[in-house]
């Protein structure tokens, strides 16, 4: 049996950039990297698939967008009381939300090439702010977020998002 890890995530715009960005990066040091989108699902059903991960001594990660929490710790602090099983070293926060992750990633030049502002910091940009950037020749965000993975940079990510640089810190240990 081979070694598995298990990224926790909360929905379709986390799946699709995890699935472009971050599974290739394990790719080497695990045999399967299986997503596993939570924030649907019951409390009970998430502590149980935590249970069922540890049993199998697979490895995961947990990602959470902040959701408000004044401070990463705080966040911290309200995942485990809900999963009492989880590891709080496994939770990785991502201020604010995923869609500033898709937006660190890309450097001046391609902000550019889709007319949009370019950032020195994501760190502030939330879901609507995301939306509002989007260009009116894009027929969704969907399709904005997949020309962004297109052109993502991890080392002008680093950069611009500090949540995103201390994950990426956190995978290469």
């Amino acid at each position: 049996m081979g070694s598995k890890l298990f990224i926790f995530i909360e929905g379709d715009d986390d799946e699709r950039f995890f699935e472009r960005i971050i599974i290739p990066m394990f790719e080497n040091n695990y045999d399967k990297v299986k997503l596993w989108k939570y924030a649907q699902e019951k409390n009970e059903k998430i502590f149980q698939f935590l249970k069922s991960i540890q049993a199998m001594k697979a490895d995961y990660i947990f990602v959470a967008d902040n959701n408000g929490s004044p401070c990463i710790t705080d966040r911290k602090q309200r995942i485990e009381t809900d999963f009492k099983n989880i590891d709080k070293n496994k939770i990785l926060v991502v201020v604010r939300e995923i869609e500033s992750w898709y937006l660190a990633g890309i450097d001046d030049v391609s902000s550019k090439k889709f007319g949009i502002k370019s950032f020195p910091n994501t760190e502030h940009i939330n879901k609507s702010a995301f939306d509002d950037l989007k260009p009116k020749k894009f027929n969704s965000r969907i399709d904005f977020m997949s020309e962004i993975l297109k052109l993502f940079c991890i080392d002008t990510a680093k950069v611009k998002n500090s949540s995103f640089s201390y994950f990426i810190e956190k995978l290469e240990r």
